[in-house]
């Protein structure tokens, strides 16, 4: 009896250490040591928004945000593959894992850091009002009242009009493209979107203006899965760098000037 015991005994110890070793030896790798294994960050983006993120004439991603992440991943040792992604669908497909990082010109709020992360900030911003050149009409956010304005849909201007100027019409659109079609073709009144990338567009385009007027004052900060703190701490010290070396401003003067 004492012997079948001591058999079961040693049976039930044996399968503890089993279970152990394999529980030590499957742990889940995180994302940051994928990242550094595959030598490969994944970074989905909506390439519509030039001049931080677009496809050139070559059809290859091009831009601020472009430039400046391949910086960061080149300081961390590592390659950048871009999934084009619609900016409403970036926030899930990161939870979904589809990507490691969203890297699109993402203002940092309280209810996106409700469902993700953000890194440190790399850029200011803040929403403004585009209008066609001509328009005299238009000084301010006070003119729009009961005008229709396009925003892109899933970003900062959508909910900001609904809450702050419920008089306004938003008309939400796909695009960033979409939204200065709008206005061109007189579909709209105005556009109300992040002002640096409206400076530059309105610059190539001459026939649009975007009023002195700064609605917000935003940062712009990358997206990481909350459970990613080591990819953050990555990213943020790479980032950290750049402006030490002089690296960060010299891509900021390549794409936005002085």
């Amino acid at each position: 009896m004492m012997k079948m015991f001591h058999k079961g005994l040693l049976a039930f110890i044996s399968f503890l250490l089993i279970f152990a070793i394999a529980g030590c030896g499957g742990a889940e790798e995180t994302t940051l040591g994928k990242i550094k294994k595959n030598k490969s960050i994944v970074v989905g983006t909506d390439a519509t928004f030039p001049p931080f993120e677009y496809k050139n004439d070559k059809k290859e991603y091009d831009g601020f945000d472009v430039e400046l992440i391949q910086a960061i991943a080149n300081e961390m040792g590592v390659k950048v593959q871009f999934v084009d992604t619609e900016f409403k669908g970036l926030i899930p497909g990161l939870q979904a894992k589809k990507f490691d990082l969203i890297v699109s010109a993402m203002y940092k709020t309280a209810e996106r850091e409700k469902a993700i992360r953000f890194s440190d900030t790399y850029y200011p911003g803040g929403l403004a009002i585009m209008v066609k050149k001509d328009d005299s009409k238009i000084k301010g956010i006070e003119d729009l009242d009961r005008k229709e304005v396009a925003v892109q849909i899933g970003t900062k201007s959508v909910s900001f009009l609904k809450e702050k100027y419920p008089k306004v019409k938003p008309k939400e659109v796909e695009k960033n493209t979409d939204m200065f079609l709008e206005l061109e073709s007189g579909r709209v009144e105005a556009v109300v979107t992040g002002k640096p990338a409206a400076k530059v567009y309105a610059k190539e385009k001459g026939t649009v203006k975007v009023l002195d007027q700064l609605l917000t004052h935003e940062e712009y900060g990358y997206g990481i899965r909350k459970n990613d703190p080591e990819l953050a701490k990555e990213v943020n010290t790479a980032l950290k760098k750049l402006k030490e070396n002089g690296k960060y401003d010299q891509i900021v003067k390549k794409w936005f000037g002085e």
